[in-house]
């Protein structure tokens, strides 16, 4: 087989990778854009599908663009995938992508999805992101499709508060995992959370304001110093975020999920709405003033206890601890609206057929990968659900990464 061969891209993949034909299987390359004549090795083959390594562009799309940082690229950071492409195609490029996850995973015909919205800045952005011990005394990012670490000692697209507190805390020791580090950009408040191996205790002296905590091989979260949880303020209400749970990557993100999930489900009074994997309380605290009541389901307990605090204030919220599966069998509530943000594997077993069960007529499903909204589909079609639209949100710009709000109506 020939090793080196020159393709014509013509779209992209789910995992941002550009594709083309050679011949009948269609081939994968890094690093391209769609509308690109490059020069690719071979480095991968199957019956239907092969992979090349970019070896040159010899006609380049007008979207590329320069990275803006010296660790973007192939064997070295694969902490972002996008940086060789300029924002406005970035933002189509996901929006195609979550129309061919509902199309051809999900086996929509001709899905509606809006244009993505987007909310976050193009860089300096991050306000949560977890790091490697490298070979050496630093952290770093894993490379591409790699389980080797590439030392980072700036990275560009973290928010200058979290660049701040990565810049103190760049250093590994042996034992080190991993290092999580978090800000609220509301609060001032930071948080490291650090894995170590067989959860040893490390001593840490610190001189400046940040809390510290070990998060063990079970999940326990064990306080080093002060508090193991920051504040954030999003879209006008304050959260309680504990290591381990889910933290936003920047509160414009989880904002823009907050308005997208609002305008689909339309929360207004005199309705009950169930919040099905509520987490923290992002949409139980954020629609529950709107709302007669909301019911909130989860299994994570430091999330359930984060979304207690959050809304320990109101006398309208209901929450039920235990997997959403099981605890929507036995409940009997009726209900107008419901928000599904399952975790990778997809929304449980039933869970579609319970909440139309109760009369929930309006649905929105937060998919943080849009392959699990996909696969969801059959479910939700079974219980009478109809896909209406959906909105990719880009939290993670310079990546492929998209979350995805998805309107069903019964």
């Amino acid at each position: 087989m020939v090793k080196e061969l020159e393709v014509k891209l013509t779209g992209v993949a789910h995992g941002g990778e550009a594709l083309g034909k050679v011949g009948k299987r269609v081939i994968f390359v890094a690093y391209a854009l769609p509308g690109e004549t490059v020069r690719v090795e071979l480095v991968e083959e199957h019956n239907r599908w092969l992979r090349g390594k970019l070896l040159e562009v010899i006609e380049a799309s007008p979207d590329r663009t320069e990275p803006f940082c010296p660790h973007f690229g192939p064997e070295h950071c694969g902490g972002c995938q996008w940086q060789h492409i300029k924002r406005k195609a970035q933002l189509d490029y996901k929006r195609r992508i979550v129309r061919d996850q509902l199309q051809r995973v999900g086996r929509l015909n001709k899905a509606i999805v809006r244009p993505t919205v987007n909310l976050v800045p193009e860089r300096s952005y991050r306000t949560q992101m977890m790091f490697l011990p490298s070979s050496g005394e630093s952290l770093g990012l894993r490379q591409p499709d790699s389980y080797d670490v590439h030392p980072i000692d700036h990275c560009p697209i973290l928010h200058p508060t979290l660049a701040g507190l990565y810049e103190d805390f760049n250093v590994a020791w042996d034992g080190l995992r991993s290092v999580d580090l978090s800000a609220g950009l509301s609060s001032e408040q930071r948080l490291v959370a650090l894995r170590t191996h067989r959860n040893q205790v490390p001593e840490i002296e610190v001189d400046i304001p940040v809390s510290i905590v070990l998060e063990k091989n079970n999940g326990e979260i064990v306080p080093l110093i002060g508090d193991p949880w920051f504040f954030e303020t999003i879209a006008g209400h304050d959260y309680r975020f504990t290591a381990g749970t889910r933290r936003p990557t920047h509160p414009a993100a989880q904002q823009a999920i907050v308005e997208v999930v609002a305008d689909y489900v339309r929360p207004g009074p005199g309705q009950v709405m169930m919040d099905v994997y509520c987490g923290n309380g992002l949409f139980t605290l954020g629609f529950a003033g709107r709302l007669s009541l909301v019911i909130g389901i989860d299994e994570d307990a430091i999330a359930m206890e984060d979304c207690a605090f959050n809304c320990s204030h109101l006398d309208n919220v209901m929450l039920h601890e235990g997997p959403p599966p099981k605890v929507l069998r036995k409940l009997q509530d009726p209900i107008e609206l419901a928000v599904v943000s399952p975790p990778a594997e997809g929304m449980g077993h039933r869970v579609a057929q319970n909440l139309a069960r109760m009369g929930g007529r309006r649905l929105a499903y937060v998919a943080h990968n849009p392959a699990t909204l996909a696969r969801d589909l059959p479910e939700l079609q079974r219980a009478g659900y109809a896909f209406q639209e959906a909105t990719p949100i880009d939290v993670a710009p310079q990546t492929y990464y998209v979350a995805t709000v998805a309107l069903f109506t019964r």
